[in-house]
């Protein structure tokens, strides 16, 4: 049956529009306060409607900007905790070369089993002759009194290394028995194991053996083994470097970093931490032999604390560069939270309903609707009156 089919009153037909008109409030009212905004799509307001999902897009936009800027202060702080951790190890590094340069300087212990007429012994660049003839032991390559009697030709043998200046090398030489210990006289004299044979060299049929820990005897000192100390502490700096990565990216191994805010960027430089690249000594310097046997004399020493007062200063450089670009990206991750907290705020104003105005008007619609719903039954009763006539 078509609408127009049925005729109402005038009473009755004012009464549903207005019942109508009340249900179709009450469902809008519903629908603000199920969703709690007074705009849901474009039909309720095309301009406040497109104007908030902007906003909510650049407030989206920013908001992923700002993860990638916590992101790159992750990265950062990873690198700072990298540096701090190798200037404590240059720290320790710096400690270990100040006690070297007291410790008892290297020493080589050499024993021989038999010495023969016509043996020579290089010693320091000197040679020392052994002859069957006894005679007054004086200076270097006058023969050195022997009959057979190793202590006494090794007794020789130290008394004139003690009384003369070698070539090159000023030493110290204490004999025991069949044995002879050779130091540095001068803090300039390096005695490690790649140059002893340049120190004592037995020719034709002398027979000499080099002495080592295994011997129970200390070769190298304490001085070598605080090099070795050292070479440790190099060996973890670079470990240090290799692991301040932070998602997939490691300042610390010469890897930049580029931070996009939402209309520029910034760009941060990384550079090589490792012992070499900040300049030190990988191994405790060695002037003679250069194989890492470390610190023979204090010059050596005193040139690797310089190498670690160069490395520190580089440190510092590259940790304040690093505290200011932490201090840009943070300062841009406060503005945009700021931001998309405005724009959030704009867009609700735009679009948010007024829950207790909506809780207001829910109540007024209902009883609207009740009356309406009463007046429609009373404008019905003149209707109803002619049923009385049959």
């Amino acid at each position: 049956m078509a609408i127009n089919d049925v005729s109402l009153t005038a009473g009755m037909r004012s009464n549903l529009v207005s019942l109508q008109s009340a249900t179709n409030l009450l469902n809008r009212t519903q629908e603000r306060l199920s969703t709690g905004k007074k705009v849901n799509s474009a039909l309720d307001n095309a301009i406040n409607f497109f104007t908030a999902s902007a906003h909510m897009s650049r407030a989206a936009d920013l908001s992923s900007l700002k993860d990638a800027m916590g992101e790159a202060i992750q990265a950062i702080k990873a690198a700072d905790k990298g540096i701090t951790a190798i200037t404590s190890l240059i720290d320790q590094a710096k400690a270990l070369g100040s006690s070297a340069k007291g410790a008892a300087a290297n020493s080589v212990k050499v024993q021989f089993s038999a010495i023969t007429a016509g043996d020579s012994i290089d010693v320091g660049g000197d040679t020392y002759s052994v002859v069957a003839s006894s005679g007054a032991i004086t200076d270097p390559l006058t023969q050195v009194a022997n009959n057979d009697d190793v202590a006494t030709v090794i007794a020789g043998i130290a008394a004139l290394v003690n009384k003369n200046v070698e070539t090159g090398n000023d030493m110290k030489a204490v004999a025991s028995g069949t044995t002879i210990s050779l130091s540095a006289k001068v803090s300039t004299v390096a005695v490690t194991q790649g140059n002893y044979s340049t120190y004592v060299d037995a020719g034709a049929t002398a027979t000499a053996t080099i002495l080592t820990d295994s011997d129970g005897f200390s070769v190298f000192s304490d001085r070598r083994q605080m090099g070795d100390q050292y070479n440790e502490i190099m060996n973890q700096i670079d470990a240090v470097a290799y692991q301040s990565g932070y998602k997939g990216t490691n300042l610390l191994m010469d890897e930049d970093l580029n931070v996009s805010f939402e209309n520029s960027s910034l760009g941060v430089k990384g550079f090589s931490a490792t012992a070499s690249d900040l300049g030190l000594s990988t191994r405790a310097t060695t002037t003679t032999s250069g194989d890492g046997w470390g610190w023979s004399v204090n010059s050596e020493i005193n040139g690797d604390l310089g190498k670690l007062d160069v490395s520190k200063s580089t440190l510092r450089s590259q940790s304040s560069q690093l505290a200011n670009n932490l201090s840009l990206i943070t300062v841009q991750q406060e503005f945009s939270t700021n931001l998309v907290n405005t724009l959030t705020e704009g867009a609700d104003k735009l679009t948010l309903a007024d829950m207790n105005e909506e809780g207001a008007n829910m109540l007024m619609l209902q009883t609207r609707q009740s009356l309406g719903t009463t007046a429609l039954s009373l404008s019905s009763q003149a209707a109803q009156s002619v049923l009385r006539l049959f």
